[in-house]
């Protein structure tokens, strides 16, 4: 079956819809990556399935979700697979003669980034104090919306320095991140939920459309400017000859998992003040004794930096295996450099 057949096949299957039985450790991030390749979409699945799932964060095995459609653009315009297709007839192609004096146009292929701007702001960051008050979601459309997830519309208490098709950054203050082991203050942590775009602007706020969503946004919670950040692109990890040592000061898990999925963030107590760069890896490790006798460190994940702050980092987990639990207080040790 070629490229093509299978293109129609996968078509074909999701633009109708489909039913999926809920496993052990399935999560709606997981189901709506499976079925549109796009794991933002979870709301969606979510939404089709209010009577069945009374909090996102909560999903049983043999339960049975109705998978709609996706709505992402051009699955409408596709055409049927029942459709003639239309064979061109074989024909001999002639190349053109060159002209020497022709402008040569060069195709450049995109920047090759470590991390998506998508995954950066989905995982948050730390400030040093509370963030300055911009603006909050003060409504939706239509009016009442208890949970508020992509596509949806909301309205925000800013008007006068916005535009249409500013995008703003909804959050909600987290907790204060203090040091596992010290208790020093290391920070306020900022939860992202997703991103909105302006639609429309009156003369006290603003109305805009949810574009992305990352957890559920409720009335209340807080916008302020989106400020794109752009990783580096694609770098050489190579091995460290640097010694530092750390903590994890918090795991960014769902209430509703216990262990450490993909896809998981954590804070870690090294950040630009010790050189630490984006794209950095550290190894996640406990300490092994057997009869009382010192073994060797066990590493259990690890953790790649995707933004640095002053005193903390923020990075993505990796784990070699499943399950895996890293906690606050877990040691950590820098073993490769982006370069």
């Amino acid at each position: 079956m070629n490229k093509l057949v299978i293109l129609l096949v996968v078509v074909s299957v999701f633009a109708q819809e489909a039913t999926h039985m809920v496993k052990e450790g399935d999560n709606l991030w997981d189901i709506a990556g499976f079925y549109y390749q796009n794991p933002f979409l979870w709301p969606y699945v979510w939404r089709a399935n209010l009577t069945t799932i009374a909090d996102p964060h909560w999903i049983y095995p043999d339960q049975v979700f109705v998978i709609p459609p996706s709505p992402e653009e051009g699955i409408a315009e596709m055409p049927a697979p029942e459709a003639p297709v239309y064979v061109p007839e074989e024909v001999t192609m002639v190349p053109p003669v060159e002209d020497p004096a022709a402008e040569v146009i060069s195709a450049i292929e995109p920047e090759d980034r470590i991390f998506s701007e998508e995954l950066i702001h989905r995982a948050g960051f730390i400030v040093a104090e509370d963030m300055p008050y911009w603006g909050k979601i003060t409504g939706t459309e239509p009016h009442g919306e208890k949970y508020i997830t992509s596509f949806k519309i909301i309205y925000i208490d800013r008007a006068a320095d916005v535009e249409v098709d500013d995008k703003v950054t909804i959050f909600r203050m987290g907790k204060t991140i203090t040091h596992p082991k010290t208790g020093k203050r290391i920070g306020k942590e900022i939860i992202v939920l997703g991103k909105a775009s302006v639609e429309a602007v009156g003369e006290e706020g603003s109305r805009c459309k949810v574009i992305a969503s990352y957890d559920i946004i409720k009335k209340g919670d807080f916008v302020t400017p989106y400020k794109p950040v752009l990783a580096p692109e694609k770098v050489e990890l190579i091995p460290t000859t640097r010694e530092i040592e750390g903590y994890v000061l918090e795991v960014k898990v769902l209430p509703a998992e216990k262990m450490t999925l993909p896809h998981d963030f954590a804070f870690i107590d090294q950040g630009e003040e010790a050189g630490i760069a984006v794209g950095d890896v550290f190894d996640v490790y406990e300490e092994r004794k057997v009869d009382g006798k010192e073994m060797p460190d066990f590493t259990i994940a690890r953790i790649q930096v995707i933004s640095v702050f002053n005193q903390a980092a923020t990075g993505l987990i990796l784990a070699d295996r499943e399950p895996v639990t890293v906690k606050r207080g877990h040691k950590c040790r820098l073993a490769s450099e982006a370069r």
